[in-house]
């Protein structure tokens, strides 16, 4: 139940710090080229251990609760389940000596920094590549869409990983 409860918090934090901090940052003229999701990362290190079903339904409702304070009609729902969809191929992708069935939740410090970093970056590419895809619906606007998703990636897994090494404990092995 300790987890359960854990996640709820996760869940509601994430998103009332989305909506009432994150998305009031001005970033001046790069505001039109950067988009940060830091709710991304409740997905990002949600459990390997429950199913993908389920991972599916959280992604639906964190999707759908970001669209419903921004009236975005769907894209970050749409974008959240892409991302769950991708996940574990993913995961089997970049699979370590550590099993991921025996971690509760991916962080920096139950994979090393450079698997971690490279599995948010390709994660994170791809939901904002979704993102953005669905924003423009043209492929005429591909560059932009790039642009678009280069930046926010890397600005959007910086904040994860320095959020993460600044909330997150080190686990006592």
């Amino acid at each position: 139940m300790n987890l359960i409860g854990a996640n709820i918090f996760r869940f509601v934090g994430l998103i009332l710090l989305q909506v009432f901090v994150v998305n009031q940052i001005d970033l001046g003229f790069l505001n039109s080229y950067i988009s940060l999701a830091v709710y991304v990362s409740f997905l990002l290190t949600f459990s390997t251990k429950i199913s993908k079903y389920v991972t599916m339904l959280v992604a639906l409702l964190l999707g759908l609760s970001i669209d419903m304070f921004l009236n975005t009609e769907g894209i970050h729902a749409s974008a959240c389940l892409f991302l769950a969809l991708v996940r574990p191929y993913l995961l089997r992708r970049i699979q370590t000596a550590n099993p991921l069935e025996n971690v509760q939740e991916l962080t920096v410090y139950t994979e090393d920094i450079q698997k971690y970093a490279l599995y948010s970056v390709l994660l994170l590419g791809a939901f904002f590549f979704w993102l953005f895809l669905i924003e423009e619906f043209s492929f005429l606007a591909l560059p932009l869409i790039l642009v678009k998703t280069v930046l926010s990636t890397i600005f959007t897994a910086l904040l994860i990983i320095i959020g993460q090494y600044l909330l997150y404990r080190k686990p006592k092995n």
